[in-house]
C-alpha cells in the first residue's frame, strides 16, 4: 500500500479552510460593518426585524458556531478532493467542456442549482419534525433576529448531514468543475445574505428576498427553502396571510387565524 502524501494532504486542507473561511468572514464582515456598526442608529430603514437585536454573547456564539463548522466543513471537502486526487475513490467531475459540450454544461450547472435547492430544502424540513427539531435543530432558532454571522451557527449534525446530502448529485452525475465551484459559491455567498437580517431584494428573477428566510426565523417552522420558494409553495409550507405561527406549532402550515399574528408587513417573495 502506497504511503499517503501528507503534503497534498496538508495543501488541501490549507486551501479548502482558506476559502471557505476567507469567503464568509469577508462576506458576513462587509454585512456586518455596512449595516450594524455604521448604520446601526437607523435599524428601520435597512433591518428586516428593526426591533429584534441578538445580545453580544449570542453574536459571539454565532460567529465562533460558524466558524467552527467551516472548520470542519472544509476538512471532510479537503479529504474529498485528496482521496479524488491520490485515486482512491472515483467521480464523474470533469476537467475539459469538450468532453460533454457547451449545451450540458449549461444544462448540468442549472440542473445541479436545482438538485441542491431540492436536498437543502428536503434536509431542513427534516431537521423541523418535532423530535429533531428538539434534539438538533433548535439551537439555530435561538437567533430569531439573525445576522451574518449566524449563517452556519447549527448543530454539527445538522451541519454534516448537509454535507453530505450535498455531495449525492457530485457522486452520480457528471459535473465540470467550474460548474461545481460556481454553484456552492453562490449557495454559500446568498445563504450569508439571507441570514444577514437586512431587507434586501434581489435582482435575479429566481432569487427570494432576504425577508424569505428571515420570515423562517421569526415565525420558526415555515419557508423551509435556501434560494427557490418552489418548494414550499409545492408542499404548502410557504407563509401564507391569515395563518399564525410558533416555535410550538410544527409541520409548516400554521394553524388557521382570524389575522396574520406575524408583526409587520407580509413580504411578497
Amino acid at each position: 500500500m502506497a504511503e499517503l502524501d501528507w503534503g497534498r494532504l496538508g495543501y488541501w486542507l490549507g486551501f479548502t479552510l482558506v476559502v471557505g473561511l476567507g469567503t464568509f468572514h469577508l462576506v458576513a464582515g462587509y454585512y456586518h460593518l455596512r449595516y450594524y456598526v455604521l448604520r446601526k442608529d437607523d435599524p428601520k430603514s435597512w433591518k428586516c426585524q428593526p426591533d429584534r437585536f441578538l445580545s453580544p454573547k449570542l453574536q459571539r456564539r454565532a460567529a465562533l458556531s460558524s466558524t467552527t463548522n467551516l472548520a470542519y466543513g472544509g476538512a471532510l471537502t479537503a479529504l474529498l478532493l485528496f482521496a479524488t486526487e491520490q485515486g482512491l475513490i472515483s467521480l464523474p467531475v470533469y476537467f475539459d467542456v469538450a468532453d460533454y459540450g457547451w449545451p450540458y454544461l449549461v444544462f448540468s450547472t442549472v440542473l445541479l442549482f436545482v438538485l441542491e435547492d431540492a436536498i437543502a430544502f428536503y434536509v431542513h424540513w427534516a431537521m423541523h419534525h418535532e423530535l429533531l427539531y428538539k434534539r438538533f435543530h433548535r439551537s439555530h432558532h435561538t437567533y430569531v433576529a439573525t445576522t451574518p454571522y449566524a449563517t452556519i451557527a447549527i448543530h454539527p449534525v445538522v451541519f454534516i448531514a448537509l454535507q453530505f446530502a450535498s455531495a449525492i448529485p457530485i457522486l452520480l452525475i457528471p459535473f465540470h468543475v467550474y460548474s461545481i465551484a460556481a454553484v456552492f459559491i453562490y449557495i454559500f455567498v446568498f445563504n450569508i445574505i439571507d441570514h444577514s437580517g437586512v431587507n434586501l431584494e434581489s435582482r435575479l428573477p429566481w432569487q427570494a428576498s432576504s425577508n424569505y428566510h428571515d420570515d423562517h426565523h421569526a415565525l420558526f417552522h415555515v419557508n423551509f427553502g435556501q434560494h427557490l420558494t418552489i418548494w414550499d409553495k409545492l408542499h404548502g409550507t410557504l407563509r401564507r396571510r391569515g395563518q399564525t405561527y410558533g416555535p410550538a406549532i410544527f409541520g409548516g402550515r400554521g394553524k388557521s387565524a382570524e389575522q396574520d399574528a406575524h408583526p409587520g408587513p407580509f413580504y411578497e417573495y
